[in-house]
């Protein structure tokens, strides 16, 4: 990633971040180009998604962050 690519997926890290819901993060990202997807996922360290369509690719960037956060929560307070 470069220019401002790299500064828009930061962005992007940090509202997925504030998300308290996979609907609110999959609406998010669902305006997203495909290529601006792929950069997300690159900048989170997401691997093998190159192949992906783009519902596939939204779900496991939101999975990643979200989703991953929410399963931590969820453990945590067992």
């Amino acid at each position: 990633m470069s220019g401002q690519g790299g500064v828009a997926s930061i962005l992007a890290a940090e509202r997925l971040a504030a998300m308290t819901s996979r609907a609110d993060g999959t609406a998010y990202l669902s305006g997203w180009p495909l290529r601006a997807l792929r950069e997300l996922a690159a900048g989170l360290g997401l691997r093998s998604v190159g192949g992906l369509r783009k519902a596939e690719l939204v779900e496991r960037i939101v999975e990643g962050t979200i989703g991953y956060r929410l399963s931590s929560i969820a453990l945590r307070q067992r």
